[in-house]
């Protein structure tokens, strides 16, 4: 099954024909200009980390100390609290089953890193101050995309949290713009704002969805856009599946 990630890292020609001023530039002037500082401490970076298990740990734990109203230090108390949130997070991310008890083990230095990305993550939807926070809105698949899991919904913004050592790059966007593409063709209304957060760093960038996408096809809508990016999507993938 083909993820948003594969998606948005491949099919190159279909994202330029849809995207053509998406290019390096874009991206360095969206990294040097447009970023916003939200957190108060950034994180440092400690290669003896797992980045991928951390990472989505410590967005697990958000999620449930948001929807708890409970502190990381509360959640916390209770050791079997802690296992089962490695437990489910290893499931969804080594979905393969290809891990033992030890990968279980999480170090000193991953929880610490795994508790402060959480707490950052809640200080930045705080400052926020959205009324309607929704973790993880679910969007209808369409033709070979299956159903996705976007990550955070605050209001009208669609976020997507990169909790990496790196700059944002294209592909980030191009995952925003896959959901707000399944969104489009579903019955629900759309974001008119989204936006890119990583609380490693501590910074995020939004914008307006319309403005984006004229600016980026140089003078297309939204509707129009996204409709042609699905429907090239499917298109060259069933080419591809007949050779």
């Amino acid at each position: 099954m083909i993820s948003e990630r594969d998606i948005a890292e491949k099919f190159t020609v279909i994202w330029r024909q849809n995207f053509p001023l998406l290019t390096p530039n874009f991206i360095r002037v969206f990294n040097e200009a447009q970023l916003t500082k939200v957190n108060s401490h950034a994180i440092e970076t400690n290669d003896e980390v797992r980045y991928d298990l951390v990472s989505e740990t410590a967005f697990n734990l958000s999620e449930q100390l948001f929807r708890n109203k409970i502190t990381v230090d509360e959640f916390l108390s209770k050791s079997e609290n802690l296992k089962e949130l490695i437990s489910r997070t290893a499931k969804s991310i080594w979905s393969t089953g290809n891990y033992d008890q030890n990968d279980l083990t999480i170090s000193e230095s991953e929880l610490v890193d795994v508790k402060l990305i959480s707490v950052n993550i809640l200080e930045f939807i705080d400052e926020l101050n959205g009324t309607n926070v929704e973790f993880r809105p679910t969007l209808k698949g369409y033709g070979f995309i299956p159903d996705l899991e976007a990550d955070l919904s605050v209001d009208n913004t669609l976020f997507e949290i990169k909790t990496v050592k790196r700059n944002f790059k294209s592909s980030d966007l191009k995952q925003l713009f896959i959901y707000l593409a399944l969104r489009q063709v579903s019955n629900a209304p759309n974001w008119q704002y989204a936006g890119l957060y990583n609380p490693r760093k501590g910074t995020y960038g939004t914008f307006n969805v319309s403005n984006l996408i004229f600016n980026l096809t140089g003078g297309s809508s939204p509707n129009e856009t996204f409709e042609n990016l699905l429907n090239g999507l499917i298109r060259d993938i069933e080419i591809d599946s007949k050779f």
